[in-house]
């Protein structure tokens, strides 16, 4: 009897296992598709407004940057939400000493969030 309790315990824990795996592998591909465009393609990126964008904003953002994890999916914020997050991001730039982003810089990462923002 307890040979067979302990067989009936040890199916139920490998199966525990695998749910666990499962519910586990589910979760890491829901957040790869949905983590800000780092797998799933940030759009328009080869554009010269999308180049601007890549390279000013993966200065920080971008994975070669102290753990960044790619630049921001642009279709994850409505353009009232990137108003907001603008600003924060000149200080940040401003606090690092990098360089300021030039006028035609921040008129093109503002024209590609305004074409790709969330509506």
């Amino acid at each position: 009897m307890m040979v067979n309790i302990a067989k009936s315990f040890g199916k139920e824990i490998r199966s525990a296992q695998r749910t666990r795996r499962s519910v586990t592998g589910l979760l890491v591909l829901m957040w790869v598709v949905g983590c800000g465009g780092v797998f799933t393609g940030v759009p328009d990126l080869d554009t010269p407004d999308g180049l601007v964008f890549a390279q000013r904003c993966g200065g920080c953002h971008g994975a070669s940057y102290r753990g960044g994890h790619g630049v921001p999916d642009p279709r994850f914020r409505t353009m009232v939400e990137w108003q907001e997050v603008l600003p924060k991001m000149d200080r940040l730039i401003r606090e690092r000493e990098l360089p300021p982003l030039t006028e035609p810089e921040r008129e093109a990462i503002i024209r590609y969030l305004s074409h790709h923002a969330k509506s």
